[in-house]
């Protein structure tokens, strides 16, 4: 949805006292009509990996600190719903999200990370823009009441989990799923699925809001 340039000077107004409060990373999302998931639904755990050094792959910080996680308004209710699909079957799980909306220029810098590592070809060309720069896609896990995270077995997101997982992905070997794991996964998947999500066969925690094409029609990439 492209927007004049009328429209972009009574958003920054009508928006200003909530842009001041924010980074500069939150204030794309802001500016862009997205909102923050808890504020939708605050039941739903937030652990944004990629704002962490300590925790993620990179060893960076790509949201300079920020520990809100932002969708277009719709898939953020679409997540709700998925988390009272869940906790009616387990009330116990909380769904939980390690990344969502992101700007193309975070995913520029990841992808600069990798340039020439030997993990480069499974991360996607930030040129294309990806479903998170939409703001239409989540990555997502599951915790229980203590905050502890089901096994799904090994994912690129922490830095404990990435090596296994690239090195999965380099050679196929050396990792399977074990019952529990596999169990874990499926539940999740069906969740987001009732709730309408579209999941990606390669990424058991990555989930789309809508269609790609749908997507690319409808907004703009947050830059």
């Amino acid at each position: 949805m492209r927007r004049s340039i009328n429209q972009i000077l009574l958003l920054l107004c009508l928006l200003a006292p909530y842009s001041l409060l924010a980074n500069s990373v939150e204030s794309k999302f802001i500016l862009e009509g997205l909102v923050d998931i808890n504020d939708i639904d605050s039941s739903i755990k937030v652990d944004l990996v990629n704002s962490d050094s300590s925790k993620n792959f990179f060893e960076e910080d790509f949201y300079d600190g920020l520990s809100k996680a932002y969708l277009r308004k719709h898939v953020a209710v679409m997540l709700s719903s998925a988390q009272n699909i869940l906790r009616k079957e387990n009330p116990v799980y909380s769904l939980q999200v390690l990344d969502a909306a992101r700007p193309r220029s975070v995913s520029h810098a990841m992808y600069a990370l990798m340039k020439g590592a030997r993990f480069e070809r499974y991360v996607a060309d930030p040129n294309k823009g990806s479903m998170h720069n939409y703001g239409i896609a989540v990555d997502i896990t599951i915790v229980d009441n203590n905050g502890d995270k089901l096994d799904m077995g090994p994912s690129p997101f922490y830095k404990s989990h990435a090596e296994i997982y690239w090195r999965y992905l380099l050679t196929k070997v050396g990792f399977e799923l074990s019952a529990k794991q596999a169990r874990n996964r499926e539940l999740l998947k069906r969740v987001m699925l009732k709730a309408g999500f579209y999941p990606l066969a390669h990424e058991w925690w990555h989930f789309n809001g809508m269609k790609k094409d749908d997507a690319r029609s409808t907004y703009s990439i947050i830059e």
